[in-house]
């Protein structure tokens, strides 16, 4: 009697298990059709274009240039999201190559591949305005006094930043040594 109902509820949580892990199989499985996050991220952000975007960093950096700290940190915060969302969208016409076997990428010539030079760079520099302006927000809460965004926004924008990107790398450690009173040797 003992045996059969340990073997029951053996084969029961066995179902249940199997039930389980078939529904989240079915959760994880991603529509490759889906244009739900695309349709989300324009319905948020609209359609970017350089100009409109280069127009967000101007202003953000005139209200930075001018001290006007609280107004420049929400314009840079402003500012990366849509860089951002334009970094990936730059970033997605190169995308066929990207996702493409190491040997298809091999047999891809030189020639063929120039004509999108030109949005993978453009990408990378819209990346490194992103991260920039991370810092400068953590600047700008800096000299608001609001520390803990400033510690936020500055921790960001070390993580993003590029290690050849000295001058904001500087800025942003001198900024986070200063609110952590720490002094290096």
């Amino acid at each position: 009697m003992k045996r059969n109902l340990f073997l029951a509820i053996l084969i029961f949580c066995s179902f249940n298990l199997i039930a389980q892990t078939t529904e989240t199989k079915k959760e994880s499985t991603i529509d490759p059709l889906d244009v739900s996050i695309q349709k989300e991220q324009i319905e948020k952000y609209g359609v970017p274009t350089v100009s409109a975007v280069e127009a967000m960093k101007t202003k953000a950096d005139a209200l930075y240039d001018s001290k006007s700290w609280e107004q420049a940190a929400s314009a840079y915060e402003i500012y990366a999201q849509h860089v951002n969302w334009l970094a990936n969208l730059l970033s997605q016409c190169v995308e066929p190559y990207y996702s493409a076997s190491y040997d298809d990428r091999k047999a891809t010539s030189y020639a063929k591949l120039k004509p999108f030079i030109p949005f993978e760079s453009k990408a990378n520099e819209c990346k490194t305005n992103r991260n920039q302006s991370y810092v400068k927000m953590g600047l700008c809460y800096k000299n608001m006094g609001d520390i803990k965004n400033a510690v936020t926004y500055l921790h960001k924008g070390l993580d993003l930043l590029d290690v050849g990107d000295i001058f904001y790398w500087t800025m942003a450690k001198d900024a986070m040594a200063e609110l952590l009173e720490f002094k290096g040797e």
